[in-house]
């Protein structure tokens, strides 16, 4: 009989933020004796770029078709620690405690078609004349984004828009729209909530429909066989209204986007995965006429702005506190959130298709982890707690101090004050 491997975490929901220290147990158990050279736990953070394009070529004067590879790759956290040293490990049960430090920077979670960034904690078997035996656990890291310590992003985004129909001398009069948004930024859970000013001052025609989107692009980056890059967007929320704007008149209209269960805007510079995200405005104009299409460039966060709330006199206690360090350093820290409540989480569309690593071991692939991400409800009270699972009833769980989440998603999970969330999930590819 095969050995078999159990992971045990300090929290029920294998989400992490950076500069936390990820704490646990790994249990091996094995109905024989074992010639081992050693056994190590090993946690491994990286991100990984692949896609084909297809190419001709002429050989002899023959044309034939062959498939160029694109790939990449970047090491964010390599940790190894030894458990067992070379000898023979005795049928049984063992047990080996780990914590993982992780770095202030790393950057989050993301499955997309072309790449992923992932996180794995592994336990490594390696024995003499046979091949390694190798465990592995898959678990969501976010890169902490707190919105409130970037004041820009309290200024409304603007963008005003005119489109003309025709060329003198028939042309006729313009179409104004200016749409605007309280915030440049918002988290997960949240609802954009802006405005759309349409002022038709042609003579002759009509505005059909209207069309917002919430956009998030993923941009991949090749490192060989040379440098390129490739972008994907997807949808992720719409609005779309067939009321029409008649020629020579106005209309102010206001709409709602709902935020899903996405990773935050990317921050730094030199990532081969970076995701950001849009708010695109269509307007149509009829068969005859080509739409009028622009876009606002939006953040989004971990940690939303407190001035996003719906209630702003409960605000306070929902949003964490900046943390006390010094100048410049506050954006790359974790904060501290003790005095903050735990958000909700809800369930999003998975969408898309997943990164497929055909470079990986096919006996110890991953590729159907989906990473999770926390959802805010405009800072409304939180969902009832979910039943508890046995891992989460564990003696383990029990035992060890239970670290909280940054801005304490989940809360202290050891204690009866605060509900125990859900959390949404997306596939984000």
């Amino acid at each position: 009989m095969p050995s078999k491997c159990f992971f045990e975490f300090d929290r029920p929901e294998l989400i992490y933020y950076s500069g936390e220290t990820i704490n646990g147990r790994v249990t091996l158990t094995t109905t024989s004796e074992k010639s081992v050279n050693v056994i190590y736990v090993l946690f491994e953070g990286e991100s990984k770029v692949h896609w084909g394009e297809s190419r001709t070529t002429s050989v002899n004067g023959q044309t034939q078709h062959y498939t160029q590879h694109f790939r990449g790759k970047q090491t964010y956290v390599n940790s190894r620690t030894n458990v067992f040293g070379s000898g023979n490990l005795p049928a049984g049960t063992h047990s080996y405690s780990f914590g993982i430090p992780l770095p202030p920077d790393c950057p989050s979670s993301v499955v997309g078609q072309y790449g992923k960034v992932s996180y794995e904690v592994s336990l490594v078997v390696d024995r003499h004349w046979r091949f390694n035996n190798v465990f592995k656990k898959s678990v969501t890291v976010l890169q902490t984004y707190n919105l409130n310590m970037s004041p820009e992003l309290l200024m409304p985004l603007v963008r005003e828009d005119i489109k003309h129909f025709c060329c003198w001398p028939c042309r006729s009069g313009p179409v104004l729209s200016t749409l605007t948004i309280p915030f440049g930024g918002y988290a997960p859970g949240q609802k954009i909530r802006f405005t759309l000013e349409i002022d038709n001052q042609s003579s002759g025609y009509d505005v059909g429909g209207i069309d917002v989107k919430l956009r998030q692009t993923n941009t991949y980056q090749a490192q060989t066989p040379r440098h390129k890059t490739r972008g994907q967007e997807h949808s992720l929320s719409q609005s779309c209204q067939e009321e029409e704007v008649l020629r020579l008149s106005k209309k102010m209209i206001n709409y709602t986007l709902a935020i899903p269960s996405v990773p935050p805007s990317t921050r730094s510079q030199g990532h081969i995965i970076s995701v950001s995200y849009r708010v695109t405005l269509s307007l149509k104009m009829g068969s005859c006429h080509r739409d009028s299409d622009f876009a606002i460039p939006i953040v989004i966060g971990t940690i939303p702005l407190i001035q996003s709330a719906e209630n702003l006199l409960n605000a306070a206690e929902w949003i964490p506190e900046t943390p006390k360090t010094p100048a410049g350093a506050a954006a790359d820290l974790p904060p501290s959130y003790d005095n903050c409540k735990p958000p909700t989480f809800e369930e999003a569309t998975n969408f898309g298709e997943r990164f497929i690593d055909i470079d990986a071991d096919e006996h110890n692939r991953t590729d159907d982890f989906i990473p999770r991400y926390p959802m805010y409800s405009n800072f409304g009270m939180p969902s009832a707690p979910p039943p508890p699972t046995e891992e989460s009833e564990s003696s383990y769980l029990q035992s060890v101090p239970v670290l909280s989440l940054s801005h304490n998603a989940t809360g202290p999970l050891n204690s009866t004050d605060h509900p125990t969330p859900t959390y949404g999930w997306n596939s984000n590819s």
